[in-house]
């Protein structure tokens, strides 16, 4: 966000990105507040597809849907990410128009979404039949490789609801009570409501660790002036790093992170115990899902087409908010 808000005055951009820090701190507290904040940000930032995809995304969370699609259009204009077609989709949904959503997943932009993108663009095709009555083509929609295997080393719990949700839907209420509570056993980050819903306590995030509680910080040496300087030293300050690994927050500039579960070893107990299970008759994977441990990035979402964004309208124009 800050590399494209460089695109503005440096006055300007400081003003915005006050404005959707505002936004982000005020929207569990204040929404109503925190959207005037993202309104005025994309007043000043109209340019900035990062600051309309913001504003997009607070108004899609408080139910704004018809501002959240055209904020959210306008980003995709501007950006050219996908990775927000799920949230356009959903929109239309809420809008009361299933077809639309149904054309988003159609179109060609949907083809190159991620794997996580597109599992939440199912999610959502899946919602749109329903909303059109066709609970089984619904259900037909959900049972991709991903409902039964890991993907990036994770159970898929935000789909496992959805199949349950649909599962009640139509009238087949003990798997859906199987589905939630698989969702609810393997949720351990609060992704869901799985937990409430069967009136277990909803689970609790570990906290990440702070800098005060890590025993494992060296501590440098004090500065001796009097030192010999090593031959082979340098001018680079060794707390820098590598220039081209981390940005000046200290954070990895390309942004990936690492989930993948690592394989089982050969010859070891658990890829015994695979071999096993794969000389036997097939089981159902929703029995017992933690036997299911590969992830198939290629075939996880199943096939998923996409969108074109239409012209997005101006957004309005408001007074700052306090």
């Amino acid at each position: 966000m800050r590399a494209e808000l460089q695109s503005l005055s440096r006055e300007t951009a400081e003003r915005v990105a006050r404005h959707m820090v505002a936004a982000h701190l005020l929207e569990d507290s204040d929404n109503e507040t925190a959207r005037a904040h993202a309104r005025f940000a994309a007043r000043l930032g109209g340019r900035v597809g990062a600051v309309r995809e913001t504003y997009g995304v607070i108004a899609y969370r408080a139910g704004d849907f018809r501002t959240a699609s055209r904020e959210l259009r306008t980003a995709l204009r501007i950006t050219g990410r996908t990775d927000m077609l799920p949230l356009i989709a959903d929109s239309e949904r809420g809008l009361g128009r299933p077809e639309r959503a149904l054309d988003i997943a159609a179109s060609e932009d949907a083809s190159s979404l991620g794997v996580d993108a597109a599992i939440e663009l199912m999610i959502v095709v899946a919602g749109a039949y329903a909303d059109t009555g066709d609970i089984g083509t619904a259900l037909r929609t959900l049972e991709i490789p991903a409902l039964r295997h890991k993907v990036d080393g994770r159970w898929q719990v935000r789909l496992w609801v959805a199949y349950a949700d649909l599962l009640e839907r139509a009238g087949r209420q003990e798997e859906a009570r199987r589905w939630i509570t698989l969702a609810a056993d393997a949720d351990t980050e609060g992704l869901t409501d799985a937990a409430e819903r069967l009136g277990r306590p909803a689970p609790v995030p570990a906290e990440e660790p702070a800098w005060e509680d890590d025993e494992q910080i060296a501590v440098l040496d004090a500065y001796d002036p009097d030192a010999e300087e090593p031959e082979d030293s340098t001018d680079e300050d060794p707390m820098v790093g590598d220039a081209t690994g981390a940005d000046s927050t200290g954070g990895d500039s390309t942004g990936g992170d690492s989930t993948g579960d690592e394989p089982a070893a050969e010859g070891s107990p658990e890829t015994a115990g695979e071999e096993a299970r794969a000389a036997s008759p097939e089981a159902d994977p929703a029995e017992d899902p933690a036997h299911q441990d590969r992830t198939d990035d290629d075939t996880a979402a199943g096939t998923a087409e996409p969108i074109t964004a239409p012209d997005p309208e101006d957004a309005q124009t408001t007074e700052e908010p306090a």
